[in-house]
């Protein structure tokens, strides 16, 4: 998406003005305001990443600025597709998306071509106050006399929704990007979103340029699951409203769990590790229950541990640091709040190959560059280990730490 300039004034720099002016890349609304336009727009937090200088044509002279995030609002004249929407994804959508059909056939009828969704696929899906299911549109290049023509399948997100806006919408259907980005270890993208009411309708782009490395291999989650062992089965589960309970861990920890997949092993290993400290629980501080003598005890210990002051003036220093170690004597130990993370979700690191320690170790010694203390092969296999750990401990927080089967069961 971009917007052209037009300054037709002989000699002029604005082009060069404005890219040498502060902020000149920042947010498109810190740098310009839209007086009038045909159509409303939607910003959101619409970033400017590339100026190009002034260039001509017959008519005018223009430079251009090209936006990540935009939405064109039109009036929807037709009254089509109230409260519905489809969302485009990337290429690794397709791949998603292809699950939930057949292979293309034509069995019965030589002369007509047909694909059918699997048995058990045709449902749709509950996100909040938005039903959903995942769907291949399908366009080609046939011209009337043609000899052959090709179908391009398109993976989509169909989806409708009751009494919610534009942005909450695009939100839910993020998130859904992320979660089956989660259950198939290869990163979904939303490039273009569709959103209608019953008297609007909102195209949204993002064209934001993206130079990461997408990992495209499938790396499923469900054999982890004993009883919601396939897409459709967990899509079924609570898994949204536990997502939104816990909304900004879940995004950073999915995020963490897809990029180990794009990086070395070193960075790898960490980004692991970082998802159980994202989980990690805030412990209740405990108190050690004493006898009703405890003040007497305490009194005649400090007595005893004063006499052996030489000089009897730092009694009194002596009682405050007493009194402070006293309090500290007074509250259980706690215990190691990311191993106890893991504890209360059913979690055994040595179900895996290490022990937590061994684990923590290792995130210690990468963290203060000690990475040539580390073998290559012992580096890789503890990755697989923590590779299995924050899958599980991704899914326990999604509410489904129950339906985790044993180690065993998966041939750890």
């Amino acid at each position: 998406m971009y917007f052209q300039i037009i300054d037709n004034e002989p000699g002029s720099e604005i082009d060069r003005d404005f890219m040498m002016s502060k902020g000149s890349h920042g947010l498109f609304e810190d740098n310009f305001e839209i007086i009038e336009s045909e159509v409303d727009l939607f910003f959101n937090e619409s970033k400017i990443y590339k100026t190009t200088s002034i260039q001509s044509n017959l008519q005018n002279s223009y430079f251009t600025i090209y936006v990540s995030k935009i939405a064109l609002i039109l009036p929807n004249n037709h009254k089509e597709f109230i409260n519905e929407g489809k969302a485009f994804l990337n290429k690794n959508g397709l791949k998603v998306v292809n699950t939930f059909y057949s292979f293309f056939t034509n069995f019965k009828d030589k002369n007509k071509f047909s694909i059918s969704r699997m048995n058990g696929m045709s449902d749709y899906y509950e996100a909040n106050t938005i039903t959903f299911r995942p769907e291949l549109e399908f366009t080609n290049n046939e011209i009337r006399g043609s000899e052959e023509f090709t179908v391009k399948k398109i993976p989509s997100i169909n989806y409708k929704f009751i009494e919610q806006d534009f942005e909450k919408t695009k939100r839910t259907i993020q998130i859904i990007c992320s979660f089956l980005s989660f259950c198939f270890g290869i990163r979904i993208v939303c490039e273009k979103l569709t959103y209608r009411t019953e008297g609007q309708l909102f195209i949204f782009r993002d064209t934001s340029p993206n130079n990461k490395t997408f990992i495209s291999d499938f790396s499923v989650i469900f054999y982890e699951l004993d009883k919601n062992y396939n897409i459709q089965k967990i899509l079924k589960t609570d898994w949204f409203p536990n997502y939104l309970k816990k909304e900004p861990q879940f995004d950073k920890a999915i995020d963490n769990y897809l990029h180990s997949r794009e990086v070395d092993l070193n960075a790898s290993f960490l980004l692991l590790f970082n998802i159980i400290e994202i989980f990690n629980i805030k412990q209740e501080v405990e108190k050690f229950e004493f006898k009703e003598s405890k003040e007497d005890t305490f009194n005649k210990a400090f007595n005893l541990i004063s006499q052996t002051l030489e000089n009897e003036q730092e009694k009194e220093l002596l009682k405050d640091k007493w009194n402070g170690l006293i309090n500290k004597i007074e509250i259980k130990p706690l215990k190691s709040p990311l191993e106890e993370t893991l504890n209360l979700n059913n979690i055994k690191p040595t179900d895996f190959g290490y022990t937590f320690g061994k684990l923590k170790k290792t995130r210690d010694k990468l963290t203060h560059g000690s990475v040539s203390s580390i073998k290559e092969k012992e580096l890789k296999s503890q990755i697989v280990c923590l590779r299995k750990i924050t899958l599980r401990l991704i899914l326990a927080n999604l509410g489904l730490k129950d339906d985790l089967k044993n180690a065993t069961q998966h041939g750890v």
